[in-house]
């Protein structure tokens, strides 16, 4: 007998079994490609899981996507950690760890802002999720970044220690971009793929040619407003949002000159003039962190040149030093024979 197509829609509720091995005791939240249930492990009631359960036959793809990232990503310190995946009425799900912690939109809820240097420190965990993970997320905003409590439920940021303090992990990736799949800039439904609040300038004009700028981008707009309490660009339209993120440049208000500077080069509307790497970009947080030696601001010297042009430049410098010495090789020739056989001094003989 042929498998039954999928249902249009699917509906969980509390008090629902996933699977023979879960039960439902909270909605969470909605993700890219599905809903999020708290959910108690039957063997184990003590243990929860939080369970994505895919609610819509046509978000399959992305849906696949996201649990492909989990499965690769699954020993990663800053990468929700997977645990198993299934079937529940014939749609898919995906069991992931339980976050204890929240989001940190909760956090920022409650706290307003951050300082620099903790901001510096969330930004790393979640470059280093980022790294992990190996695509580009597309959505990065607070709320898919997830937080996890250290042993006694009461501690907050260490800098610099994942074991003692808060632990930041990047989740929901169903926007993920993996380089084999081809997606347009509008999901089939016209909704924006991404969060226009976060959205970088060339997202907010093709999201399939997005690069890992395109989370820099992002990034820089949550560290903006985990530093001021607010975004830099604020509209309840979303499309006067996307055209501000490509026309407008963001006011910044008075904060750590170095914080400053690493947030401005991450919202550079040209691709090409952020930081080129999720390295680059660590590299300077750490001294914001502390977790480094600070140096001179990041953009002091400007927002660096790409590494073939610095290469091109060089090359031409040669060049040109190649072709002066060339010219004037008669005159270098001559300096060079005068100082290394200087001609004899005269004697002058004295009349006794």
């Amino acid at each position: 007998m042929p498998a039954q197509p999928l249902e249009l829609k699917l509906r969980v509720n509390q008090g629902d079994i996933i699977d023979g091995k879960y039960r439902v005791v909270k909605k969470l939240g909605e993700g890219g490609c599905g809903s999020v249930f708290r959910c108690q492990l039957l063997s184990n009631p003590e243990e929860l899981v939080a369970i994505k359960v895919l609610e819509n036959a046509s978000d399959l793809p992305r849906f696949e996507r996201e649990r492909e990232v989990l499965r690769k990503a699954r020993n990663s310190h800053h990468v929700v950690g997977y645990r198993s995946t299934g079937q529940h009425h014939q749609f898919p799900y995906v069991a992931m760890e339980h976050m204890a912690g929240g989001s940190l939109r909760d956090l920022l809820d409650k706290r307003k802002s951050l300082p620099v240097a903790e901001a510096a420190w969330v930004a790393i965990m979640v470059l280093r999720g980022l790294r992990e993970a190996a695509t580009v997320h597309r959505d990065l905003k607070p709320e898919n970044l997830l937080l996890t409590r250290p042993g006694d439920g009461r501690g907050g940021f260490i800098i610099g220690n994942i074991r003692k303090g808060l632990v930041v992990k990047v989740a929901d990736f169903g926007l993920a971009k993996l380089f084999d799949v081809k997606r347009t800039k509008l999901t089939m439904t016209g909704q924006i793929m991404g969060t226009p609040l976060y959205m970088s300038p060339e997202q907010c004009q093709n999201t399939k040619d997005v690069t890992e700028r395109s989370d820099i981008y992002s990034l820089g707009i949550i560290l903006y407003e985990m530093v001021t309490g607010d975004t830099p660009f604020t509209s309840t339209d979303p499309y006067v949002l996307l055209k501000m993120h490509c026309e407008e440049e963001p006011r910044f208000p008075r904060m750590d000159p170095q914080m400053l500077a690493v947030i401005q080069r991450c919202l550079k509307k040209n691709p090409q003039r952020r930081y080129q790497t999720l390295n680059d970009l660590e590299e300077d947080l750490a001294c914001v962190a502390g977790l480094k030696a600070r140096r001179a601001s990041p953009s002091s010297s400007g927002p660096g040149l790409p590494e073939p042009l610095r290469w091109l430049l060089v090359g031409v410098s040669l060049v040109i030093f190649l072709v002066l010495a060339y010219l004037l090789r008669d005159r270098i020739m001559s300096s060079i024979d005068a100082w290394w056989n200087p001609a004899p001094t005269k004697r002058v003989q004295q009349r006794v």
